[in-house]
């Protein structure tokens, strides 16, 4: 999906060109290097194509929002490449492994999720977003959300609403699939409020899977053990 042609150069102009009247009105909510990326990144730019199902006046106004967004939240400005030698419960989220189609998968333990330092986490998120593995191309992501043994106590509902809405407003077409991984039946509950902010094409994305299921989408030697796989790289509180 991450092919592009001179066609989709073309779609990715049409776009453009609906966003320019926005941008005229609202250029000091964006930060610079966002707006030269989308008059120079067709990969950028097509991304919100996607995720709009090729609606070229919708995917101009979520440009105006993402860019908007980012600004207000700084991402550009967020920067966490001192937390490898730090230990904090945001390091619950990391990257390892690709799935079984070559695409990163980003590790989600919620068990160690900590609503006193909830803004930390979102932060964390954002960068781990903002520096994923080829981020300059766009790439994709799966998500692989570790449920074991997590009950309602632990999840964080506000930061799983956040995490839901950066993918599903703010990061075109960003999210390839979410794997949710041993989920709880007492977790039904939480599920239903979450998955109202999901769209249709979001839900889709959405794969429940039990014990060894996980094999379907990642080989087993890439499983962590969090997940029962073999991989014990998972994080631990120091």
């Amino acid at each position: 999906s991450s092919g592009i042609n001179a066609e989709s150069g073309e779609e990715c102009d049409e776009v453009r060109n609906k966003f320019q009247p926005i941008a005229a009105e609202n250029e000091a909510k964006y930060h610079p290097d966002d707006v030269a990326r989308i008059k120079t990144d067709d990969l950028y730019v097509s991304r919100f194509l996607s995720h709009q199902k090729q609606d070229k006046a919708a995917a101009a106004s979520m440009i105006d929002s993402v860019l908007i967004w980012r600004k207000e939240n700084g991402v550009r400005d967020l920067d966490f490449s001192d937390m490898k030698d730090k230990e904090s419960p945001v390091k619950s989220m990391f990257y390892r492994h690709k799935d079984k189609e070559g695409t990163n998968i980003l590790w989600v333990q919620p068990k160690f999720m900590d609503a006193t330092i909830r803004e930390e986490f979102e932060q964390y998120l954002l960068w781990l977003i903002e520096t994923r593995p080829d981020a300059d191309k766009s790439s994709q992501i799966t998500i692989a959300l570790a449920l074991d043994g997590v009950g309602l106590t632990e999840v964080d509902i506000e930061f799983i609403k956040f995490f839901i809405n950066v993918f599903m407003y703010y990061s075109p077409d960003t999210m390839k699939r979410m794997i949710v991984h041993n989920m709880h039946w007492l977790l039904n509950g939480v599920w239903k409020v979450v998955s109202v902010l999901l769209s249709e094409g979001a839900k889709k994305r959405v794969v429940f899977l039990k014990n060894k299921d996980i094999r379907e989408y990642i080989a087993e030697e890439n499983v962590l053990s969090c997940c029962g796989g073999p991989d014990p790289n998972c994080y631990k509180p120091q």
